[in-house]
């Protein structure tokens, strides 16, 4: 969806979210495992759409609200990144001296948006994801988030006919003007590591909460 650091190359999330996409974010992830037991802190959309709690260590962005334009338009959301690794200690002979740890390359993405364009979760789920050739469908599950019927997607991302990515998106409608989307993208086939705490998250996922409250640091994207 939208991630300062990705480019765009779904072209249904394109036209809405200029800066970036699930799917384009997925392509760019190399294959390392993913870390599961992640500490959570809470995030708070500043207009009171929605809270969630994402990893604390992960550095947030903000994107800017964009209107509809032939397509549902975004009000609120937050990409959740971790960050750039630290470069490991070298001797004087050019060698680490640390052992390599993979790091973190888990993104999680929320997003309020307006739904009264779509029919059904199914039109909801094809305009983001499974309509898109290059994802391959491995669950489509039935779920509640924050209590109103939702559906949760987790696919394989391809590129070139390689896998190169997993995604993990829940979905719902909301009330029927004002929906939600909360996406996880990770390293190829890393969904059973990553499956705890994807619902960690959807769990802490609310709707509507008393605006102006904060816990992360956030910027701005562009800023």
């Amino acid at each position: 969806m939208v991630n300062a650091a990705f480019p765009c190359n779904h072209v249904r999330v394109r036209r809405l979210f200029a800066s970036g996409a699930i799917v384009g974010s997925a392509l760019l992830l190399a294959a390392c495992g993913g870390t599961d037991g992640r500490d959570l802190a809470r995030y708070y959309d500043e207009g009171g759409l929605c809270c969630v709690a994402l990893p604390a260590d992960n550095e947030i962005v903000v994107p800017h609200p964009q209107p509809a334009q032939d397509g549902p338009g975004l009000l609120a959301g937050v990409v959740s990144s971790p960050p750039a690794p630290s470069p490991s200690p070298q001797s004087s002979f050019g060698t680490n001296l640390a052992p390599t740890e993979q790091p973190d390359q888990t993104i999680y993405q929320a997003f309020a948006m307006s739904t009264d364009g779509f029919e059904d979760l199914q039109e909801m789920s094809l305009y983001f994801l499974t309509g898109d050739p290059s994802v391959d469908v491995l669950v489509d599950d039935p779920i509640r988030l924050d209590g109103e019927p939702g559906e949760l997607v987790v696919a394989d991302v391809r590129s070139a006919g390689t896998v190169t990515a997993s995604v993990a998106v829940a979905m719902t409608l909301g009330d029927g003007q004002t929906g939600y989307l909360v996406a996880a993208v990770f390293p190829p086939g890393g969904w059973d590591e990553e499956r705890a705490d994807f619902q960690r998250v959807l769990h802490s996922f609310r709707a509507r909460v008393p605006p102006g409250l904060t816990t992360f640091p956030v910027a701005a994207e562009g800023s």
